[in-house]
């Protein structure tokens, strides 16, 4: 069995975030966005993960204390293949496959993840990688096909022109790699774009240079490849994640009084039978029973269990919760 490991980037800055707080410690549904792409990365059954951080490195590093992951310092940030480099010692001889992905990606599921390694696994690719199609694909690198249908390159926004820009198939950041051929690629990438950046980007090209084999998978849905940069972005995903989550409980037999004015955070439980009035705001790590009427103007917070068959309501008057 091939030995698998998961590097998650969350080294960057997040300027465009317009806040102090690193940006993968901003959340979606009560999670930040680097623990969702940790929770899906366990849940595609990969054993190793490692988190390669920069700014504000103490704070991204705290924040992950109890987690089995491993992390990893890039103590300048020169872009994504130099972040890779920082990992390049832990993954030599002890990765069969190296999965990456970006830590602002909260809603790339494991299906998807699964999907990419077993491709790796079930071809002779170098490299599996995720791509998706948006109508407006600003902001994204663009995904260069040859004559013959073959991805040549991954070219960056910034570096695109004209015609390049019209291409609405996009890179989602998330690679499946050969550890060698990884390793070959990093090995040869120089900065000679723009910014002087190390991009891991550039190793596409350098592998069809080389004449590897590389697969393009495309996303089942796009908005799983949606990444964070901006407040607007991270509203969009939340309203996503929200519809996401309450479409779930739904399905599994709760009523949700009305959709627009309930919320409920990643990680809640909520048996079957049970009625959610408008107004409730239901925390990470809630259970709730079966049969149960919450709310309206409910507030339960993280850690609050709620047997089977209870009514929670607010007392009108100082919002205390009455059960």
């Amino acid at each position: 069995m091939k030995k698998i490991t998961a590097v998650i980037l969350a080294a960057g800055k997040g300027t465009r975030m317009r806040s102090q707080l690193p940006k993968v410690l901003h959340e979606v549904c009560g999670s930040t966005l680097l623990e969702c792409v940790i929770c899906s990365v366990q849940k595609a059954e990969i054993p190793r993960i490692i988190i390669v951080v920069g700014d504000k490195k103490e704070e991204v590093g705290e924040s992950l204390e109890g987690l089995p992951v491993e992390i990893v310092e890039q103590r300048e940030q020169l872009g994504t293949a130099h972040a890779v480099i920082a990992v390049k010692e832990r993954i030599n001889s002890s990765a069969d496959i190296v999965l990456i992905l970006n830590g602002d990606a909260p809603l790339i599921k494991p299906r998807t993840l699964k999907r990419l390694i077993s491709i790796n696994n079930e071809t002779a690719a170098d490299v599996v990688l995720l791509t998706a199609r948006l109508e407006k694909p600003k902001g994204y690198g663009r995904i260069y096909r040859d004559k013959n249908g073959s991805i040549a390159k991954i070219i960056e926004e910034s570096e695109a022109d004209g015609d390049v820009l019209a291409i609405n198939e996009i890179n989602a950041g998330i690679y499946a790699f050969k550890t060698k051929a990884l390793l070959e690629g990093l090995s040869e990438v120089q900065p000679h774009n723009k910014k002087g950046e190390f991009y891991l980007t550039d190793i596409i090209s350098i592998l069809h240079n080389k004449g590897k084999k590389i697969e393009g998978i495309e996303a089942d849905d796009a908005v799983e490849v949606l990444g964070i940069n901006t407040q607007q972005e991270l509203a969009i995903v939340n309203k996503i994640r929200h519809d996401e989550i309450l479409q779930g409980f739904m399905e599994s037999g709760v009523t949700i009084v009305d959709t627009g004015s309930t919320f409920v955070e990643n990680n809640v439980e909520i048996g079957a039978g049970t009625k959610i009035y408008p107004f409730s705001y239901i925390n990470k790590n809630v259970v709730i029973g079966r049969y149960c009427r919450i709310g309206p103007f409910a507030y339960l917070e993280s850690g609050t269990k709620v047997s089977d068959g209870t009514v929670v309501k607010s007392s009108g008057k100082n919002g205390k919760q009455v059960f």
